[in-house]
C-alpha cells in the first residue's frame, strides 16, 4: 500500500467523489428521460427499458473482465481511461441518431462506468491504510447518494428546460472537467502497478493476457479457498439482493397503500437519499474507530428490522417517511465500512480482481433479489417482500459475524 500526503489525501477524495458523482448521476437520469426518449425515437416502454438493462449488463461483464487487468496495469491508467471513455461516451449519447445507437453509445458508457466503479473502490484501498479507509471510504460513497439527490434532478432539469440532449450533454461536459483535476490528482505511484499485478507477465502482452480466459479464471479462482473473500462476496450477493429487491416496489406499495402520486412517492426517495448522504461520511468515520466489521454488523441488523418491519405500517404515513430516512442512514453505515472491508481482504496487487468479482455477483443478487421479490408481492403482497429482503440483510450481517475477520493491523490486509 502507498500512502500519500494528507493533502494528497484530501485532493483524491475530491477527485474520486467527482467520478463516483457523474457516473452515478449519467446511469439514473435515465429514468426521468425515459418519456422524452420514447418520443423521439417512437420507441415503447419495453425497448426503453433496453437502454437500462445494456448499461447494466456492460458495466458488468466489462468490471469482470478488466479486474486482473486494473491490478495488472494500475488504478490510474485505468481510471483516466475510463473517464476519457465515459466522456465522449455521454456526449455520443446526446448525439444519438436513432434508437440503436442510443443503445450502443448507452452500452460503451456502462462499461466505462463499472471500471470507474471497481477501479475508484481499490484505488482508496491502495492509497489509504486501513485505520483511515472507512473514513475516506465514506466521504468518495456520499457521492453515490449526491447523485441521486442532486445529480439526477439537475438533469431532468436540464431536459425540460432544453432537451434531452443537452442532458448528456451536461454530464459529458461535468466529465471533462473532472480530467484536469484526476491527471493532477490521482497518484501517479500505483501500488498495483508497481508489483506486477496478480502474477501476469509485463507489456502489453502482459495486459492482454490479463483478459484472457484462461488467466481470469486463475485470477479469480484464487478466492474461492479463501474464507474471507467468499464471506465478503456472498455478504455482497445478499446486501444488493435485499437492498434493491426491497427498493423495486416501494413506489408501487406506496401508491397501493397510501395512495401517493408520482411525486410524493418521489419524496420519499429524497428524503431517504438525504438520511444516506448524512450518515455515510459519519459512517466512515466511526468505523474507524469502531471497527468496520461490527459496524456492518450492526448498521445490517438494524437493517433487516427496518425492512420487515416498514410494509406492516399503516395509515400513518409520517412513520413511513421517517422510516424511510432510518433505512438510509442504516444503509449508509453498512455501505461504506463494508466497501472497506472488502478492499482489505486483498492485497495490492489483487485487490481489482476481487472488486471486479465482488461487483459481479452483486450483479446477481441484484437480478435475483428483484426477481424474487417480484414473485412475493404479486402473490403475497409487500410484508412477504419485507420479510424476504429483511431475512436477506441479517443474513448477510451473520456471514460477516462468523467468517470475516477485522485486519490486525492498520496495514494488513485481512487474507484468511
Amino acid at each position: 500500500m502507498t500512502e500519500v500526503s494528507r493533502e494528497g489525501n484530501n485532493r483524491l477524495i475530491v477527485v474520486l467523489f467527482g467520478l463516483m458523482f457523474v457516473a452515478v448521476a449519467d446511469n439514473q437520469m435515465i429514468s426521468p428521460l425515459l418519456p422524452d426518449l420514447m418520443a423521439a425515437f417512437g420507441m415503447g416502454a419495453g425497448r426503453a427499458g433496453l437502454l437500462v438493462s445494456v448499461y447494466a449488463i456492460a458495466a458488468a461483464v466489462v468490471s469482470f473482465a478488466i479486474g486482473p487487468l486494473s491490478d495488472r496495469i494500475g488504478r490510474r491508467k485505468m481510471l483516466i481511461a475510463a473517464l476519457i471513455v465515459f466522456t465522449a461516451a455521454t456526449l455520443l449519447c446526446g448525439l444519438a441518431w436513432d434508437y440503436a445507437s442510443l443503445v450502443a453509445f448507452r452500452a460503451v458508457t456502462g462499461a466505462a462506468a463499472g471500471a470507474l466503479s471497481l477501479n475508484i473502490t481499490a484505488c482508496i484501498g491502495d492509497h489509504f491504510p486501513y485505520r483511515r479507509r472507512g473514513a475516506a471510504m465514506g466521504l468518495v460513497m456520499s457521492g453515490y447518494f449526491a447523485a441521486m439527490i442532486l445529480g439526477v434532478p439537475a438533469g431532468a432539469f436540464v431536459a425540460e428546460a432544453w432537451s434531452w440532449r443537452w442532458a448528456f450533454g451536461a454530464f459529458a461536459g461535468a466529465g471533462l472537467l473532472l480530467w484536469a483535476p484526476a491527471l493532477a490528482f490521482l497518484p501517479s505511484r500505483d501500488p498495483a502497478a508497481s508489483t506486477g499485478g496478480a502474477g501476469v507477465t509485463g507489456g502489453v502482452g502482459g495486459a492482454v493476457s490479463a483478459v484472457s480466459i484462461t488467466n481470469l479464471a486463475r485470477s479469480y479462482r484464487r478466492f474461492l479457498t479463501r474464507t474471507g473473500p467468499l464471506a465478503v462476496i456472498a455478504a455482497s450477493f445478499l446486501v444488493s439482493a435485499s437492498t434493491v429487491g426491497f427498493i423495486t416496489y416501494v413506489g408501487t406499495w406506496l401508491r397501493d397503500a397510501y395512495g401517493l402520486s408520482t411525486d410524493w412517492i418521489g419524496m420519499v426517495f429524497l428524503f431517504s437519499g438525504l438520511g444516506a448522504l448524512l450518515g455515510s461520511p459519519l459512517a466512515g468515520y466511526l468505523s474507524d474507530r469502531a471497527g468496520k466489521r461490527g459496524v456492518v454488523v450492526v448498521s445490517g441488523l438494524v437493517m433487516a428490522g427496518l425492512l420487515a418491519s416498514i410494509p406492516w405500517i399503516t395509515g400513518l404515513l409520517a412513520v413511513v417517511f421517517a422510516g424511510f430516512i432510518l433505512t438510509g442512514i442504516a444503509g449508509a453505515f453498512r455501505h461504506a465500512p463494508l466497501q472497506a472491508l472488502v478492499t482489505a481482504m486483498a492485497s495490492d496487487e489483487e485487490r481489482g480482481t476481487l472488486i471486479a468479482l465482488k461487483n459481479t455477483v452483486a450483479e446477481f443478487g441484484i437480478a435475483g433479489g428483484t426477481a424474487l421479490c417480484g414473485v412475493l408481492y404479486v402473490a403475497f403482497g409487500y410484508p412477504s417482500v419485507g420479510a424476504a429482503c429483511g431475512v436477506m440483510a441479517a443474513a448477510a450481517s451473520f456471514v460477516i459475524l462468523i467468517w470475516v475477520r477485522e485486519p490486525g493491523g492498520p496495514d494488513e490486509p485481512g487474507q484468511t
